[in-house]
């Protein structure tokens, strides 16, 4: 959904997001289709800016990163940020950002796109590994299978035998 800065009044906009699909882009082999998110926001502005507050819940496909298998994740958090209508400083010049820049949406074209707020809030939210359960085995090194189903068979690799005289050691 797009939304225009302009068309926003001075005691700020209101947004509720229904339970809706959000494409969040290429997976990068960490999720598997879009997300099914629904969100609220408060659009609100502030000085030369808007200030836009907002919570979301989504359940997003993941894949674990210890077995390979595809789990439902919730992920739900809450965001702030701030924003400026109109582009970034001159970037001609390189000069270090300072810390009130830092924290700055700026929006080009004067819209606000809801989507691309919630994709990357929810991008943001999902764990950096992924686990389908906490105590997840993953794959056996050797065989590939998955271990949470059970054992595989395989025999645990005895290691370097120029090692074993340093086994004895205690």
């Amino acid at each position: 959904m797009l939304i225009e800065v302009s068309q926003i009044p001075p005691d700020g906009l209101d947004v509720v997001l229904p339970t809706g699909e959000l494409d969040l882009g290429n997976p990068a082999d960490l999720w598997e289709g879009p997300a099914s998110v629904r969100a609220a926001m408060h659009l609100g502005r502030s000085g030369r800016g808007l200030v836009i507050g907002g919570t979301f819940v989504g359940d997003v496909l993941l894949i674990c990163s210890r077995c390979l298998e595809r789990f439902r994740f919730q992920a739900a958090d809450r965001f702030d940020l701030y924003c400026e209508v109109g582009t970034q400083a001159p970037s001609g010049d390189q000069r270090e950002l300072d810390d009130d820049e830092l924290d700055v949406t700026y929006l080009e074209e004067g819209r606000i796109n809801t989507d691309h707020l919630l994709r990357e809030n929810i991008l943001l939210s999902l764990p950096v590994q992924p686990l389908c359960r906490e105590d997840c085995r993953g794959l056996c090194p050797q065989c590939g299978a998955n271990l949470n189903l059970g054992s595989c068979g395989c025999q645990a690799p005895v290691g370097d035998p120029r090692l074993q005289v340093l086994r004895k050691v205690r």
